[in-house]
């Protein structure tokens, strides 16, 4: 985190999503860990001032009341103790190569690694995973990485984002980005597709979110059905023969 020269804002990066963007911040509180006040950072060249419900919030998830800030080791009794990190690092590597050196490597699970934002748990783990001989993992983010996996690596050969920004027609599918983002300046994109009229907002989504409000078409498909539909554009597309020959 750098800090601003000549004033209390201090540059830098939100985390709680991919779009990570860039954010001014002052601190202090206790022990002068607290983020107190934030704004968007006007010269970050993605954002450009932009900001979400979620990045002015920031030290809820950096202050929560129920965040550790130490390992924690359980007790014969049940209870946990607070134990540094040496102990904590030097007990679990141990236990971890004995059931290697016993069972093999690829008896071990890996759960985890996901957060959008938050990917430097994912990113070493790879040394464990070597190291240990580790052969299975997943994580909370499982269903949409492997659709990712199977639609961005077999179509284009690598992950993309689209430009939904310049796009002349948006179809956005049970996700509302009024509220969730996932996209640079996410309420200021809709507003401005909403705005021209050589623009279009498609939703397709069974409940009418803030996204839709703002749609040029809002298909309230039923839950379940939203392969149907799917399926029946591109029926219609191959069977009107609209498909772009050349």
């Amino acid at each position: 985190m750098a800090r601003a020269a000549d004033s209390e804002w201090m540059s830098t990066a939100c985390n709680l999503c991919y779009a990570n963007c860039g954010i001014q911040v002052q601190v202090g509180g206790e022990g002068n860990r607290h983020i107190t006040r934030v704004k968007g950072d006007k010269n970050h060249p993605a954002s450009r001032g932009y900001t979400c419900n979620k990045a002015l919030q920031i030290d809820y998830y950096v202050n929560g009341k129920d965040r550790l800030t130490a390992p924690l080791r359980r007790r014969e009794d049940g209870t946990f103790e607070e134990i540094d990190w040496d102990t904590a690092i030097s007990e679990v590597a141990s236990k971890m190569a004995a059931i290697r050196d016993e069972h093999g490597g690829d008896k071990i699970f890996r759960y985890g690694g996901g957060g959008q934002g938050n990917h430097l748990g994912g990113a070493y783990f790879s040394s464990v995973r070597s190291a240990l001989g580790m052969k299975y993992h997943t994580n909370a983010l499982a269903q949409e990485k492997t659709g990712m996996a199977w639609i961005m690596g077999r179509m284009y050969g690598a992950n993309v984002h689209g430009e939904v920004h310049d796009a002349q027609a948006v179809m956005i599918i049970g996700k509302n980005p009024w509220q969730s983002n996932g996209y640079q300046r996410a309420r200021v994109m809709i507003r401005q597709i909403a705005k021209d009229e050589n623009r279009s907002l498609i939703v397709i989504d069974p409940r009418r979110s803030e996204t839709a409000e703002f749609a040029d078409y809002h298909l309230a498909v039923k839950p379940g059905r939203n392969a149907w539909c799917l399926s029946a554009m591109v029926a219609h597309v191959v069977q009107q023969d609209l498909i772009p020959h050349e």
